[in-house]
């Protein structure tokens, strides 16, 4: 996005998102160049980064005081049960809301640690190619993808590997264009795989909004290597702003960052670990993780 110049009589904007960004970003060995690596040598160090302001719904001992004076918990719908088949359990999960991030809740522990496993291998080998995938970041051919996975998991080239670790995201469901920021119809869409359908439906249903919510159509799966991030966003290209959004985060730890309709707000870092679900609805639009 191109930054405008401000006139002379207004104040100029204030990027408060961006230096924090990029403070809590950090970079896999592999993608370290090697001046890089040598100053961490020297200062025998992980780049200095002080995790303390970083919100932990998952152990609230380990935040501050004043951080947890923010955190909420929230209790789960009456109507949610453990049914045979179900992706999601209740017994062990929890719900929390953020202190000045309307709109946003953190859903832990609702994942069992098999099924998080699952679903894991499921995005890499299924996901991340046709017919499920309509386009992904490497192209927009969908039979591009058809054996990618099988590819790069059986063959011992080391060129099926490359191309499989470049792949970012994917699309499930209806087309997104984001270059152009919308959503497209396409003749001949497969449907959104009927066991998305279902997790979205068991979200709904766990925190309480399946009566005011219509049924997931499209997904994206994002793919992150080590050393790789999303940058800042605005998720704002609905049809409508009514439901909420619903991400799943799978694998290793990492830092979210939740922040406001401008970058002009410092964004709350968030720890989320594998099995979280994060539920935004309209009231919140500028999301970005780490």
């Amino acid at each position: 996005m191109l930054a405008q110049t401000a006139p002379s009589d207004q104040v100029p904007r204030v990027d408060h998102f961006r230096p924090i960004e990029k403070y809590y970003r950090r970079r896999g060995d592999g993608h370290k160049n090697s001046k890089q690596r040598r100053r961490e040598r020297h200062q025998n160090t992980d780049g200095g980064v002080d995790y303390s302001d970083v919100i932990d719904v998952h152990c609230l001992e380990r935040n501050t005081e004043a951080q947890r004076i923010r955190i909420r918990r929230v209790p789960l719908s009456p109507h949610a049960t453990s049914i045979p088949g179900a992706i999601l359990s209740p017994k062990h999960a929890e719900m929390f809301e953020i202190d000045g991030l309307p709109g946003l809740c953190i859903l832990i522990n609702a994942m069992p640690r098999s099924t998080q496993v699952e679903w894991a291998f499921r995005a890499v080998r299924e996901y991340s190619q046709n017919p499920f995938t309509n386009v992904s970041n490497l192209t927009k051919e969908r039979d591009a993808t058809k054996n990618m996975w099988k590819h790069a998991w059986k063959e011992p080239c080391e060129a099926s590997w490359k191309a499989f670790h470049a792949l970012r995201w994917a699309n499930v469901g209806r087309h997104y264009d984001w270059t152009e920021r919308e959503y497209l119809d396409t003749p001949d869409m497969p449907p959104l795989p009927l066991e998305l359908e279902q997790l979205v439906h068991e979200v709904f249903e766990m925190t309480g909004m399946l009566a005011t919510c219509k049924a997931a159509e499209s997904g994206i799966v994002n793919f992150y290597p080590a050393g790789t991030m999303m940058g800042g966003h605005l998720d704002n290209a609905e049809d409508d702003m009514v439901n909420p959004i619903v991400s799943l985060s799978l694998g290793t730890q990492c830092i979210y960052l939740q922040g406001g309709l401008t970058r002009e707000t410092p964004p709350t870092p968030l720890w989320l670990y594998s099995g979280i679900a994060i539920i935004t609805s309209m009231m919140l639009d500028s999301t970005a993780q780490l």
